[in-house]
């Protein structure tokens, strides 16, 4: 659909018409008016917009959808809104982690590194992170491992929708201390994002990771697993290195989780630490970061992904050689299934015991991403029983975990944090959302003006030059948004029911440099 082709009330046409455009020459007037637009949606959001800005990486135009639409056909998991930003924490350790309970302060995902710094007595700068003083036990001897694992895309919506799915993770919560209100705090919602927030104890707006592509460097944004365009050290960066390489460090999961780590030997003095990277089912590292990293080369060949299938097969309580409805026909199909969560947690077994993870009296951290509740979600979404499976699935690996790390680290001898990333858009027609159709929305901008780059659930870059070329401005594009419609957003606008093609579908659209200076924001 076309500019012209709107039919805005009059009264919402006067409030447009308000805002001039904004550029690099911005008018002091313009500029308070999109800060008012800014500063409209629900205080948490917008600072949470705010922490995972940053003004050299991040798109030139934000946008928050209205409540509880969300941007992408694919079940996105971009966005400022509580379901997805509240996710599990729980601390537990017997021997380091008192059994407190619950605790309800609010906290977030920066808190995590700051808190493991405590426990090793280490000093380390963790910018918008606070140690869980709860989770760390008086005068208690330093753990032999800390180990991390992270249910990626098991939000805390996720789990309410499935209460009797995990039994373990109940069992320690009542061990440990649950951090009821924890919350990612940053948005976009995404992989790479948030791990390195896990990792560094920092927000996007300071280690630069903002998005599953963004501009580093100048030029258009693009995907870069490359761990050098991470902007800060993280904990295991830097204790590695102070304690002379001694540490053991590693990783197992998707490569976009490298941030949980860090640099490898790309830090100065650091060394390869372990990471065994997976994507699409298969066990690689790419050809950059494998020059800092050591990748594990026994993994691809350990005994049992060959049993994936069969198992997978039986799970769903026919023999048919589908999963459910899924087809088994790849490894990347196998990804989606409990059975790859089994086969994923003996291979962590047999790096723990082959790379001597918690060996020494040096303590040693393991990060571990379970890939399997993100890919349901995206494919299946919920409620639905996939995503009621892989939730039991990642609780029995749980269980399994503990008794892995007693057995071969010894009991009362680790730490263990789990949290997710972020939780997971529902089915549209269990909240009434509209699903913005993505790719109708790139093709509505790029009609409407020029030099728009790459559009993202909650941001899209622009190249200005290109744009003020065209007469447009950031300002124009942010006022387009404001009133974009559920009309312009479909390709047949009769299908829709009576009505609903004037509904608008953003609550918020600004020029993202209005971000830099915002009053109802805590910087």
């Amino acid at each position: 659909m076309t500019l012209g082709a709107r039919r805005l009330g009059p009264g919402f046409l006067v409030m447009l018409l308000a805002f001039s455009g904004v550029s690099g020459t911005e008018t002091v007037e313009a500029a308070a008016s999109w800060k008012r637009v800014a500063c409209s949606i629900p205080k948490p959001w917008i600072q949470r917009v705010y922490d995972g800005y940053h003004p050299q990486r991040s798109g030139e135009v934000q946008f928050v959808p209205r409540f509880p639409n969300f941007v992408g056909s694919y079940y996105s998991h971009s966005g400022p809104w509580p379901y997805l930003q509240d996710v599990p924490l729980l601390m537990y350790g017997p021997g380091h982690v008192p059994g407190v309970g619950t605790v309800k302060r609010p906290v977030t995902i920066a808190d995590v590194a700051a808190t493991y710094a405590d426990i090793l007595d280490f000093e380390f700068a963790a910018p918008d992170g606070r140690p869980l003083m709860e989770a760390i036990g008086p005068a208690a001897a330093r753990p032999k491992l800390i180990f991390t694992l992270v249910w990626d895309g098991g939000g805390r919506n996720v789990l309410k929708r499935y209460p009797k799915a995990w039994p373990n993770l109940k069992r320690l919560m009542r061990q440990g201390a649950w951090f009821e209100n924890a919350t990612v705090g940053s948005s976009p919602s995404v992989t790479p994002a948030i791990h390195t927030s896990l990792g560094t104890g920092a927000f996007p707006r300071s280690h630069g990771i903002v998005d599953l592509r963004f501009r580093s460097g100048g030029g258009p944004p693009k995907s870069s697993k490359r761990i050098e365009s991470l902007l800060l050290p993280t904990l295991a960066d830097e204790y590695d290195v102070a304690n002379g390489n001694v540490p053991v460090i590693g990783m197992v999961g998707a490569e976009g989780t490298l941030g949980m780590i860090g640099h490898g030997s790309s830090w100065e003095g650091g060394d390869k630490d372990v990471a065994a990277a997976q994507r699409a089912g298969k066990w690689r590292l790419s050809g950059y970061n494998d020059q800092f990293f050591g990748f594990p080369g026994y993994v691809p060949g350990l005994p049992g992904y060959k049993q994936i299938k069969p198992s997978a097969d039986r799970q769903d309580g026919r023999v048919d050689g589908r999963w459910f409805t899924l087809p088994l026909d790849s490894p990347n199909d196998l990804t989606y299934t409990p059975a790859y969560t089994h086969y994923q947690t003996g291979v962590v077994e047999e790096i723990i015991k082959r790379e001597r993870f918690g060996a020494d009296d040096v303590t040693d951290m393991l990060f571990v991403n379970y890939k399997v509740i993100d890919k349901v979600g995206h494919r299946y979404s919920f409620p639905s029983p996939q995503m009621a499976a892989v939730v039991r699935g990642v609780d029995q690996a749980l269980g399994d975990l503990v008794k892995i790390l007693d057995r071969t680290v010894g009991q009362g001898q680790w730490v263990l944090a789990l949290t997710a990333d972020h939780g997971f858009t529902p089915k549209a027609q269990t909240t009434g959302a509209t699903v913005i159709d993505n790719t109708e929305l790139a093709l509505d901008l790029k009609r409407n003006f020029r030099g728009i780059q790459s559009p993202r659930p909650t941001q899209t870059w622009v190249n200005e030059a290109e744009l003020k070329r065209g007469g447009g401005s950031l300002g124009g594009i942010a006022r387009y948004l404001m009133g974009y419609t559920r009309a312009e957003n479909t390709r047949n606008p009769a299908s829709l029911p009576p009505g609903a093609g004037g509904e608008r579908l953003f609550a918020a659209a600004f020029p993202s440099s209005v971000l830099q200076k915002l009053p109802c924001v805590r910087e």
